[in-house]
């Protein structure tokens, strides 16, 4: 199951990847969709006006509510200036795969933009959203292409005879298929995502909180999470989340999961290594949580050491579940817009459990 996390933004040493506009139709169509040298080799035509660009942002803004929808528009970040777009143009969730298509200002050519780009988009499909495979082709006469390809990761899986045509001219063409797998990534790097809250609008931000999370497991393979029913500014929401919460001054990290596991869990735990860092935001109470994420083993169970507040008002209890029954869980949530904001939060959090598990 992926996570359906939807076209967050994506920042790089050079770039903001972003969403779009509609009002991004004049620099989209100046900069690369009238440039017939940019669409030589790609199965759409040059546009025949902005009138024509603003009409195709237009429909694909309207889709940036959908959970599965990932599509980037590449903003400069010295200038700001528009030049490029990267997105997932199929996406097959029963096998977790995605294949990407991009294209570029010519202007920016030769400048290593755009691998930087497609490797910071294969980093958020594989870390954020979950894929296991993410691949992307080009016509056997554009080998430029393939060289982006092979410098942000994938590797060449061979080509395919007349397997496309371009609209320009109606040719047939042989494309030439690259790939990258899960299993292909480092296994011991830690992640390191960012998030935003596109459930409600950005105002300011007034409190950077410093947070400890945990993935707790027991021997017999069943994981713990803390289930909590509220309603506040964020509206009336069930949810599942790992437990864990704020820092408190002059406590370290571990001393602070262990005071929170045992707090809200009742738990006893052996720190076994750590997951890595997710940063995200919660606009209506202009927060910004830096999650720092540990997998820790159950030794023992006690009795909870909850406050007044997380007892009465958020209605704290404790669930065991299977990796499997966690997943449906997180997913049957996603009902609410601080059940989403959660669900892209931890999802990638207990995927990269598991695999520390399975090793």
């Amino acid at each position: 199951m992926i996570n359906k996390a939807g076209t967050q933004t994506i920042t790089t040493e050079r770039l903001i990847l972003r969403r779009f506009r509609v009002e991004d139709a004049e620099a989209m169509y100046e900069n690369w969709a009238s440039d017939p040298e940019v669409v030589r080799y790609l199965t759409w035509p040059v546009h025949e006006s902005p009138e024509a660009t603003r009409k195709l942002l237009t429909e694909w803004t309207a889709r940036y509510s959908e959970g599965c929808y990932f599509s980037w528009g590449i903003e400069d970040k010295k200038t700001g200036c528009l030049i490029g777009n990267i997105s997932a143009v199929r996406l097959d969730e029963e096998i977790e795969a995605a294949e990407i298509g991009y294209c570029l200002s010519r202007a920016c050519w030769g400048k290593g933009i755009m691998t930087e780009a497609l490797k910071a988009v294969m980093d958020y499909l594989f870390d954020v959203v979950g894929l296991n495979r993410v691949s992307a082709r080009h016509d056997v006469r554009n080998p430029a292409s393939g060289r982006v390809m092979e410098k942000a990761g994938m590797q060449k899986e061979g080509i395919l005879r007349a397997a496309g045509k371009r609209r320009s001219n109606g040719e047939f063409c042989d494309l030439v298929y690259y790939a990258s797998i899960r299993a292909d990534r480092d296994p011991d790097a830690e992640l390191n995502i960012s998030l935003q809250d596109h459930e409600w609008p950005f105002d300011y931000t007034d409190n950077d909180r410093r947070v400890v999370r945990a993935v707790v497991f027991d021997a017999d393979g069943y994981f713990y999470f803390v289930h909590a029913e509220r309603n506040d500014e964020f509206g009336h929401a069930v949810l599942i989340e790992t437990s864990g919460g704020g820092v408190e001054k002059e406590e370290d990290l571990h001393t602070a999961i262990q005071r929170e596991l045992k707090e809200e869990l009742g738990a006893k735990t052996e720190v076994i290594g750590r997951i890595g860092v997710v940063s995200d935001y919660y606009n209506v109470i202009h927060r910004h949580n830096i999650n720092s994420y540990f997998l820790c083993r159950a030794v023992s169970f006690g009795e909870r050491e909850l406050t007044m507040d997380e007892a009465e008002q958020y209605h704290l209890s404790v669930l065991k579940l299977t990796y499997e029954e966690a997943l449906a869980e997180y997913e049957k949530r996603r009902e609410t817009r601080l059940g989403r904001l959660i669900a892209n939060r931890e999802l990638p959090v207990l995927r990269k459990a598991k695999e520390m598990l399975e090793r």
